[in-house]
């Protein structure tokens, strides 16, 4: 018998380290594929998604622009109204000058609206428009015409009964287009009216409304009284003043002047100066600074129409001229004169000037006969009358300027 070893070898079997390296590869290739197929679902999740938001809205349609037509004849009227008297409007400022880090520069202190009267340069508005410059001496006066161009101003006159001023600029006739005057003896209530300024600074802004009343009587600025004016509704607001209140023609009937409002706003309570008184006015101060010298006062006198139409009985005006303002800044006022003035419904009388230098005075014509032999800077004696007083007060008389 043969006997067979056989010898039995164990062989133990290690794993080499790049196939380590392959199974890592696998794996990462496996998510990158899941990756690859999760945002291609989602893809198609958000695909499928749009489509039916866009398969689901409603088809639009752009709109068409409707022709207007033609415009009411209402409308052109007023348009034609505001083209024609717009040019005649022009800005009216108080410019101060500053300087600050060697620079110069202007600010503006106050600001209104004005009227071109005539070709020669004649610029209407109100006197508390300018009254900063022309009775304080703060600042200077500065016209901006519809052209953009701005001029230096110089003051005419003033008649402080009805609040107007009048300037004048160096612009050539070719630049000024002149107001259409029209007239104010024959306005209704309940006519169109039409109004033209710079409220708040924005030039050239219309406004519309009818007339509410006639020769209403109103307090001005400074407590001074403003009789005879014209009401309307149509909108007028700060930086209005001095500016056109205008009929259905485009002629000018009054300058807007004042309002009644407890906001100092508008509502609906405006008051402008009749025409009629404005014309007046201009035709007094242009025969005043041609042809009278006398010195200033700096006070105006209450003549017998303002006294009638503020209710003050004509038999008051006998034995002496009563002051009805004094200006600000002016010899009268320095010398404590008082004016008439607005206490709620009624007007308190100002002083009666009753002598000047022991010499009686009855009408305007003795005063102004008596102060135009006199020149700036001599001192006079007024002998007055306030309430139940008789005063002697001397007053020293100013350059002449026409303050009526």
């Amino acid at each position: 018998m043969v006997l067979v070893s056989v010898a039995r070898r164990t062989l133990t079997v290690s794993q080499h380290p790049s196939d380590s390296s392959a199974q890592g590869n696998s794996a990462a290739a496996a998510n990158r594929w899941l990756v690859t197929i999760l945002i291609v679902m989602a893809s198609l999740l958000l695909y499928r998604t749009l489509m039916e938001s866009l398969a689901n809205r409603p088809d639009y349609t752009p709109r068409i622009v409707t022709p207007r037509g033609d415009l009411a004849l209402d409308e052109k009227a007023t348009i034609g109204i505001f083209q024609a008297a717009s040019p005649s409007v022009v800005f009216v400022r108080t410019n101060l000058e500053q300087s600050a880090r060697g620079q110069v520069r202007e600010l503006e202190v106050a600001s209104g609206t004005g009227i071109v009267w005539d070709e020669g340069g004649l610029i209407v508005t109100n006197l508390h428009v300018v009254e900063t410059t022309v009775l304080k001496g703060i600042g200077k006066l500065q016209v901006q015409l519809g052209n953009g161009r701005i001029y230096d101003a110089e003051f005419v006159g003033s008649v402080s009964r009805h609040d107007i001023a009048l300037l004048r600029i160096r612009a050539t006739p070719a630049e000024l287009e002149p107001i259409t005057l029209g007239d104010s003896d024959n306005l209704s209530v309940g006519q169109k009216v039409f109004a033209i300024g710079n409220p708040f600074g924005f030039d050239r802004t219309l406004s519309t409304g009818i007339i509410g009343g006639l020769n209403r009587t109103v307090g001005g600025q400074s407590e001074t009284v403003l009789a005879g004016m014209i009401q309307t509704d149509a909108a007028i607001n700060p930086g209005n003043s001095g500016g056109p209140l205008l009929d259905s023609s485009g002629r000018l009937i009054g300058v807007n002047t004042a309002i009644v409002s407890a906001g100092g706003d508008s509502a609906g309570l405006g008051f402008a100066v009749a025409v009629d008184d404005v014309i007046n006015s201009v035709s007094s101060i242009m025969d005043a600074s041609l042809h009278d010298q006398t010195p200033s006062l700096g006070a105006s006198i209450l003549d017998a129409e303002t006294a009638l139409e503020n209710g003050i009985p004509e038999d008051l005006l006998t034995g002496g001229l009563i002051i009805l303002n004094v200006y600000p800044a002016t010899p009268a006022a320095g010398a404590g004169l008082q004016g008439c003035r607005r206490r709620g419904f009624q007007v308190v009388l100002g002083d009666q000037i009753i002598a000047v230098d022991q010499n009686p005075v009855r009408s305007l014509e003795d005063l102004r006969g008596l102060l135009s032999a006199k020149k700036a800077g001599d001192t006079v004696t007024l002998k007055l009358v306030r309430g139940t007083q008789v005063l002697e007060i001397p007053v020293t008389l100013g350059n002449r300027q026409v303050l009526l």
